[in-house]
């Protein structure tokens, strides 16, 4: 399920993001810390649509038992 054709924000634009609320990183340390984001965000956003699939899954069963 994975997109690799989003923008992504660049590692200076991280490292910049990132001065703003007074964390001092380098190039490196930003690539990483940007990385580890958009891999914490993709299982946040899979989990949450495995769960809502999974809440629907029992009404669709109730609906069809009732047919």
């Amino acid at each position: 399920m994975r997109n690799d054709n989003i923008d992504r924000i660049t590692a200076q634009e991280a490292m910049e993001l990132l001065r703003k609320d007074g964390i001092n990183v380098d190039i490196e340390q930003a690539k990483i810390i940007a990385a580890f984001l958009y891999e914490m965000a993709e299982l946040v956003v899979n989990t949450y649509l495995y769960q809502q699939k999974n809440v629907n899954l029992p009404t669709l069963k109730k609906s069809l038992n009732q047919v």
